[in-house]
């Protein structure tokens, strides 16, 4: 047998049908004696399915059995099926449902032991087994997730899994509907989960899960942040079932040592390497055009590559298949991207279905784009979406992605542009995965992208996927997919390390030693400086000109100086002047967070950027000179603190106003929004205006620190926002919200008057 793959140029014969059933009977047999985790078999099996389809149906049915893929239930044919149908009726009685052994087993490990560690290749359904064991515990379970954008895909599973009605699933730790609700589910990130030590006194958590745990590898602030809760978990809720999961790691007993959690037994990890999905390999050519197969494995496949006759991309997008192009972002922002892969926009033709349309309307909304006027406010994200073209990166706003990616997992999305923001859990699988920007570097993100091509479906065949890479990068493709994943046995927390950065040494000695401000987010060297007097002397001269009586001022009455205030405060918390640079992004991120503050919804303030910028009134005055009319300059989002940050704007005078890009707006109000007032100054200006209260009982100040923690001071709008509701619901729903508090939320009015949409909001809180 081994005769057959020592002859190489395995691809070629199997296009050309030599040897075809040596060929199958050593892949079965693979298959048989190992399970699918070898990638060069199943790489055969799938060349055999495209060049083959004839000959590879008579054993498709074999192969969906030994790979142990009983959610197909396929037709037992013979004695070998009917073996395996009677071992999927027993994983049934076991355990409720169609589980694939690896599912099985992870079920028995999490059942019987009380700290498990384990990983899988993306797409072997882990996340199917997660739902169920959510909804088929009887007490609090805890979520935790590398990303805001992931809490949102798995808040959807949850709610599509269990009886909201009687399960409260949240996005923070909060006391809600407790007349109604049995139970909890919290889904957060490591930052959100400091919450939980707080409220420790009513949790009764059965399941704390840590999704995507390979995050406590990474050396930052979030990675020091997740090893501390993993830690604090332990000693806090002793009871709770622990569980790591990763994706391709090769040492999952790490996460076990560096969190010193005892190994005896009771603990236990494993490395699983089953594949549900079979994948074949393409080089592209950009100048030529041209695409050829290759085989992971060059003394199998061949070491030459083969030509391939059609064009992978074309033919999925002909055939009704996804394609995602995994790209640097600035390739995308730049659009590019857009430009190299525009013949491919012809086999995207504009959408008509009216759920696509739906949420396509609803994303406009949500941006404030333009819908009939292409002159101003016109949205490139919105257009290329009205035939399934899809933007994925960091700086779409969160409500934006959640959109998105619903648009997608209906099946709308056609081709998709993304950066890293796919890698870590996201449930969006394609049918061709095109790896732009390969980083050999980062071999466990490039198997995950790897990962997401193939859908793994319930069809009763084998499925495969396409993955496509430059020419260049075929040897480092080869060398990564070989390469091992392991993540450290030793937690960045005992780590010494002279060389690193002031601040993060702060936090990270805070963070161990236990002395981080779970209350403010900050360390309490942090709080220390938000309580001298001089932030206590500026603090009443801006309450004085930020409030009239005890109502703070509309946004079109925020003065320079109120700026300025805010201003003087940062440089003070910080301990020195900001350079130019550092305080024109200071600026701008306060003007947008106190119109924020004072009410002004994330379309107003895309829409009031854009305006400026764009000097829409001036050439509404003046249509004549519109091709003379310079935009206005804008400093764009940067990190700050950083002395050495260059000062160059986002959109400089030099271009002209009617060239300016909507979508650059949107993209940068986000940043700032997010990382940097929603990550920082907010927590700063937060304990700035609570100490200063405690310690002189101005209402004023309370005002100012709920504005800069909830957005509003309204009691009514608070509790709306720990039930889950967003501002942008706030103006439909807050007249037909009778009362609401810890016990439950109460309507009143006739809420059969409202659309599908909002009903469907409000619905879990209806009794």
């Amino acid at each position: 047998m081994n005769n057959i793959l020592e002859y190489g140029n395995l691809i070629k014969r199997i296009r050309d049908g030599e040897n075809l059933p040596e060929i199958a009977h050593y892949a079965l047999d693979c298959l048989y004696k190992d399970g699918p985790i070898d990638t060069v078999v199943l790489e055969i099996l799938s060349y055999m399915k495209i060049f083959q389809p004839g000959y590879f149906k008579t054993i498709e049915n074999d192969v969906i059995e030994i790979m142990g893929l009983f959610f197909k239930s396929p037709t037992p044919e013979t004695l070998q099926g009917v073996v395996f149908d009677i071992y999927a009726q027993h994983i049934r009685e076991l355990w409720g449902d169609n589980y694939t052994p690896m599912q099985a087993d992870i079920l028995k490990q999490i059942d019987t032991k009380q700290c498990f560690s384990f990983s899988a290749p993306t797409s072997t359904g882990k996340s199917f087994v997660f739902r169920n064991i959510i909804l088929k515990s009887e007490k609090d379970i805890v979520v935790v997730v590398p990303s805001r954008a992931l809490i949102n895909e798995y808040h959807d599973r949850v709610c599509s899994t269990v009886d909201v009605k009687e399960v409260n699933v949240l996005t923070f730790v909060e006391r809600i509907n407790t007349k109604h609700a049995k139970r909890n589910v919290f889904i957060l990130t490591p930052e959100r989960a400091r919450e939980l030590f707080k409220n420790k006194s009513w949790l009764d958590i059965e399941f704390i899960l840590f999704d995507e745990a390979q995050l406590s590898d990474e050396k930052s602030t979030r990675g020091l942040y997740f090893d501390s809760i993993v830690r604090r978990s332990l000693k806090v809720f002793p009871t709770a079932k622990i569980i790591f999961a990763h994706p391709f790691i090769s040492n999952p007993q790490a996460q076990l040592k560096k969190n010193n959690i005892m190994l005896d037994e009771s603990t236990i990890s494993r490395q699983y390497k089953q594949k549900n999905v079979g994948q074949v390999f393409y080089t592209h050519d950009p100048n030529s055009g041209s695409f050829h197969h290759f085989g992971t494995n060059k003394k199998i496949f061949g070491e030459q590559k083969i030509l391939s006759s059609y064009d992978p991309i074309e033919y999925s997008l002909k055939n009704g298949g996804s394609v995602l192009v995994y790209a640097a972002k600035a390739q995308i922002l730049e659009k590019k991207i857009f430009k190299r892969f525009k013949k491919y926009f012809a086999f995207c033709p504009k959408i008509t279905d009216p759920e696509a349309l739906e949420l396509i309307e609803k994303l406009r909304e949500y941006i404030g784009a333009s819908k009939n006027n292409a002159d101003y406010y016109n949205s490139d994200m919105i257009e290329n979406l009205m035939h399934g073209i899809v933007s994925h990166h960091g700086s779409i706003p969160l409500t934006a992605r959640l959109i998105l990616e619903h648009f997608t997992q209906k099946g709308f999305c056609k081709l998709c542009f993304a950066t890293s923001t796919l890698e870590q859990g996201i449930n969006m699988p394609f049918d061709v995965v095109y790896i732009d920007r390969f980083e050999a570097s980062k071999s466990l993100s490039v198997k995950n992208l790897i990962g997401r091509a193939g859908r793994s479906t319930t069809n009763k065949q084998f499925d495969i996927g396409s993955v496509i890479v430059r020419a260049s990068a075929m040897r480092p493709l080869r060398d990564t997919l070989i390469k091992s994943d392991p993540i450290s046995e030793v937690s960045s927390l005992d780590v010494k390390d002279e060389k690193i950065d002031e601040s993060y040494q702060e936090f990270k000695e805070a963070i161990k030693n236990g002395t981080y401000n779970d209350e403010y987010n900050l360390t309490e060297k942090d709080v220390d400086k938000i309580k001298s007097d001089d932030i206590k002397t500026l603090v009443p001269t801006l309450l004085d000109m930020a409030f009239i009586g005890d109502n703070i001022i509309s946004a079109e009455q925020i003065t320079t100086e109120i700026k300025d205030l805010f201003d003087k405060l940062y440089e003070t918390y910080l301990g020195r002047p900001l350079v130019v640079s550092e305080k024109n992004v200071l600026r701008e991120a306060i003007k947008i967070m106190l119109w924020k503050v004072t009410g002004r919804t994330f379309r107003n303030i895309c829409q009031i950027r854009y305006a400026r910028v764009a000097q829409v009134n001036e050439r509404r005055k003046h249509p004549e000179r519109v091709n003379t009319i310079s935009a206005k300059y804008m400093t764009g989002y940067n990190e700050i603190p950083n002395k050495n940050l260059p000062n160059y704007p986002k959109i400089s005078g030099t271009i002209l106003a009617k060239d300016v890009d909507y979508d650059t707006i949107v993209f940068d109000t986000y940043d700032f929004l997010d990382k940097l007032i929603g990550f920082k100054l907010s927590d700063i200006y937060y304990a700035i205006f609570n100490e200063y209260y405690i310690a002189t009982k101005d209402e004023r100040s309370l005002k100012m620190a709920n504005y800069m923690k909830f957005g509003t001071t309204d009691a009514k709008e608070i509790w709306m926002l720990k039930y889950g509701f967003d501002f942008e619901d706030m103006e439909w729903l807050k007249p037909y919200v009778e009362s609401i508090s810890e016990e439950e939320i109460c309507f009143v009015g006739n809420i059969d008057e409202l659309d599908e949409d909002k009903k469907a909001l409000i619905e879990k809180f209806r009794y």
